[in-house]
């Protein structure tokens, strides 16, 4: 993977496109329970959780990539072991990504089809691009994420004249524990990105380290999704949101114009497969990456090709149930995300801060 780099904005267009599947599919609904009509307010409170989580990842990836970093601070044995738990959970992300994507595909449709078959093409997609370059995978990123923004941009502007304020306030009777648990789950769900911090080492300018580059994509996405959530719960209500699977696609369905287009959610199910393939993407250049520092040099083209077979295979025989992908989705992702995504990373962190002081010290007193 020499040679083949990327810039920061790339990698957080990347990053962003791929979040914006599980976020289309959890927001607003998995924060209803705790906040209620606050729950475009937990979005917001969960910014600083988000920002610090990327500043931290980002500060200990340095210029090799968190992949290289982990080795360096650990060794080869329990660095190998660290790394080898966040490349079972990104195989374990894969293989819910490929079941989610293969659902809304067929959704998008009359529903003639097998999930199987919507599954295998994700997933034979999937390999195409993970055996490829970064550099052209970014580039299509890039689009991906300018046609999300284009879909998801109309969707919610004409459904904007529709929206009700008294559907959001008043919140003075949020209790503060619900506001909590929703602003972890908000912050779980964008923690799909956390695997962004191991293609580090694939950017072009690594002397340049701009904090302000990441506070402006980490606080306008937040923003963007706080406002997206305001706008689904200004027209569908807090039971309404729910109750429902998608809202957000829901809320495509009263889309239209008259004389022009009626019920454009079909189009919109099918352009955020966009979404599912950045997503996945990502998760497989991440597994290179981190293939590239524990395994064989000879076995990491190989890496790609495992991936796509393991998580294809999982999300046939052991994602079979709705209710087992639900629980996977809602629950133990979101909860996954934010223990490698922020406190793997803290735990970390403090250990290369002492043993930078300790060398420190050392290098004081001799």
């Amino acid at each position: 993977m020499r040679g083949d780099k990327i810039s920061r904005t790339q990698l957080m267009a990347l990053m962003w496109a791929g979040v914006m599947a599980p976020a289309a599919e959890l927001l607003p609904a998995l924060l209803l329970p705790g906040a209620g009509r606050g729950a475009w307010l937990a979005v917001v409170l969960a910014a600083p959780l988000v920002l610090a989580t990327g500043w931290l990842m980002g500060s200990l990836a340095e210029e090799r990539g968190l992949a290289g970093c982990v080795t360096e601070l650990l060794g080869r044995w329990a660095g190998g072991a660290v790394l080898l738990i966040y490349m079972v959970w990104g195989l374990l992300l894969l293989m819910l990504r490929l079941k989610l994507c293969a659902q809304r595909m067929l959704s998008s449709g009359e529903r003639d089809g097998a999930p199987w078959f919507f599954l295998l093409t994700a997933a034979a997609v999937l390999l195409w691009i993970g055996r490829g370059r970064l550099s052209a995978f970014a580039r299509a990123g890039q689009l991906f994420l300018l046609t999300l923004l284009v879909t998801g941009g109309v969707v919610l502007i004409l459904s904007l004249f529709q929206a009700s304020p008294e559907r959001l306030f008043p919140l003075w009777h949020m209790e503060e524990r619900g506001m909590l648990r929703a602003s972890l789950s908000a912050a779980g769900t964008v923690g799909w990105g956390l695997f962004a911090a191991f293609l580090i080492g694939g950017l072009e300018d690594q002397g340049e380290r701009k904090s302000w580059h990441w506070l402006f994509w980490g606080l306008g996405g937040m923003v963007l999704l706080a406002a997206a959530q305001a706008v689904i719960l200004g027209n569908l209500g807090a039971g309404l949101s729910a109750r429902l699977d998608n809202p957000f696609f829901a809320l495509a369905k009263s889309v239209g114009v008259e004389g022009a287009f009626q019920r454009v959610e079909s189009v919109v199910i099918a352009l955020w497969t966009f979404a599912d393939l950045s997503m996945g993407g990502m998760l497989l250049f991440a597994l290179r990456y981190i293939g590239a520092e524990i395994l064989p040099e000879r076995a990491v083209p190989w890496v790609p090709w495992v991936a796509v077979v393991l998580a294809a295979a999982g999300a046939l025989l052991l994602l079979q149930n709705p209710g087992d992908v639900q629980m996977w989705n809602q629950r133990l992702a979101p909860m996954g995300n934010l223990c490698l995504g922020a406190a793997v990373p803290a735990a970390l962190k403090l250990l290369k801060d002492i043993r930078e002081k300790v060398i420190s010290c050392r290098r004081k007193a001799c």
